[in-house]
Formats: structure tokens, sequence, C-alpha cells
């Protein structure tokens, strides 16, 4: 994640997680569900923000670890409890095969599309064989900077067809699964669950 999308969270951490704390209440969290059910007991949650989906993921009675690269996030999810790390996503602090799931939901959109193969690597490599990871996008043609979400500072977002996406993580070895959408606002989001082979 670059510097600037960095910076804009760790100064509107909190109008981000106002805007965003009850999105599985707003939308169907069947996504989330499909994820909790296929996943086993040690997962992590890469781009958590300040914990919504961690916290979803420990009543679960999931093992949760929460990575963030913005520190004002990590102190969020630390103060809800959650097992939280700073860290960027192309250099996971963690050892091979080290959780039964992976949770991404809107974090990998924040890379630009030349360099997210270097996550993806790091999502297979901390991955158990078999692993599940749950890897959510928003639909679109376009690379920029954007303000959304109530947030009023400029953010990186790289935006996916579905098909671009399937083909990608298949290159880093994950098998497609589940497939679902809805459209929160003006844009699709794009909901994904894949196997790794």
């Amino acid at each position: 994640m670059d510097q600037q999308t960095i910076d804009t969270y760790n100064k509107m951490a909190k109008e981000y997680d106002d805007e965003t704390v009850d999105f599985w209440e707003r939308f169907p969290r069947t996504f989330l569900d499909t994820f909790i059910e296929l996943s086993g007991e040690k997962v992590i949650d890469i781009g958590s923000g300040p914990g919504r989906d961690g916290l979803l993921l420990q009543q679960a009675a999931k093992e949760v670890v929460c990575i963030d690269a913005s520190e004002a996030m990590v102190k969020l999810s630390s103060e809800r409890g959650l097992k939280s790390v700073l860290a960027g996503f192309d250099s996971l602090p963690f050892e091979n095969e080290s959780f039964d799931g992976v949770w991404s939901y809107t974090a990998l959109l924040h890379i630009p599309k030349k360099s997210v193969d270097t996550p993806l690597q790091e999502v297979s490599r901390i991955l158990k064989p078999s692993g599940i990871f749950a890897l959510g996008l928003i639909e679109g043609d376009v690379e920029e900077y954007k303000e959304s979400s109530g947030v009023d500072m400029p953010r990186w977002f790289s935006f996916y067809q579905k098909d671009e996406v399937v083909d990608l993580c298949r290159k880093h070895g994950f098998e497609f699964v589940h497939f679902e959408t809805f459209k929160p606002g003006s844009k699709n989001y794009l909901n994904f669950i894949f196997r790794k082979s």
C-alpha cells in the first residue's frame, strides 16, 4: 500500500470506522458466512482496518490475527481486543503455511495492479494447502486516487473485472470456489472465495 493511502487511513481511521462499522448489517453477509463455514480455525484478516470483520470472525470461534499497514487502524483493532499486527501486505511476518484461512476484504484494491502479484504470493505462502482465501474487490476498469466512504482524503483504488481476478489468482495457485456480488452504491462489490491448490 502506498504511503499516501496509509497516511489517509492514519488521519481518518475514526471517520472510516464510523462510516463502515455496520457494513455487514446493511449488506448481505452470506459471503462472510461462507468463508466462516469453509475455513479452518486459524485465520488472518489482511487489511483488517479497525477490526470490524476480525470481530465477526472471532465471534464465529475463529482464532484471528489482524494485520494492517496503518498504525491508527492497528490501534483501533487492538482496542477491540483483537490480536493486531502492523505490517505491509507485501511482506507478511508469518511462517509458511501458518493459517487455515485468509480473509482480505477491500484491502488489496489499494495495491496498484503492477504490484499485486507480491501480496498474492504472500497469501499463498502463509496459507496451508487446501486453505481458503476470501477476497473482496470492487468492479471497474481504472486505477486512481479517489475519495469515498466518508473519507475525504485520497486513497489509491485498483478496480477489477471478475475474470481478471480469477485468472490472476489461478496464476498464484488458487482454485476458484465461490463468487457473489452486491451493489452498496455506484459500484459492484466482487466477492471471491478460492482454495489453495
